[in-house]
């Protein structure tokens, strides 16, 4: 009965176990997905907003990125994508900006294009509407 009272004990804990993975929310380590706020897209172009503090953090913006191409290659597509990024204490267009001249761009603080068949992966910073830096995370593109 004993070995029957113990089999019980050791179901209740991995039941338990389970159920606290379930419920308890992880904690977010770099390989997990960034938060960000959708607020418009044109074809293969989404604008998206931060939190200000995050603007400067290159990694968190390309998790952003290629999350996105995932998601479209899922949904079946080629997964090549742009990304214009902006904080999110300015206005955001739902419409990606089709020139630099619109007001948008000045306060657009960058943009990656992502096209996973050829591992390219660009990031474009920006500041007061300028090209501040540039960086290459998958195959160069220059």
């Amino acid at each position: 009965m004993s070995t029957r009272l113990w089999q019980l004990a050791v179901l209740a804990a991995v039941i338990g176990i389970g159920l606290i993975l379930l419920v308890v929310p992880r904690a977010r380590d770099g390989s997990s997905a960034a938060t960000f706020t959708r607020v418009g897209r044109n074809g293969p172009v989404f604008t998206v907003s931060v939190p200000r503090d995050r603007t400067n953090d290159d990694q968190y913006l390309m998790r952003i990125a290629e999350q996105l191409s995932a998601e479209e290659v899922q949904g079946g597509g080629s997964g090549q994508i742009s990304v214009m990024v902006w904080p999110d204490d300015v206005p955001v267009p739902k419409e990606p900006p089709s020139t630099e001249f619109d007001p948008s761009m000045k306060t657009q603080a960058a943009g990656i294009f992502i096209n996973p068949a050829r591992n390219i992966k660009h990031m474009i910073r920006f500041r007061d509407g300028a090209t501040i830096a540039e960086r290459d995370f998958g195959t160069p593109t220059r």
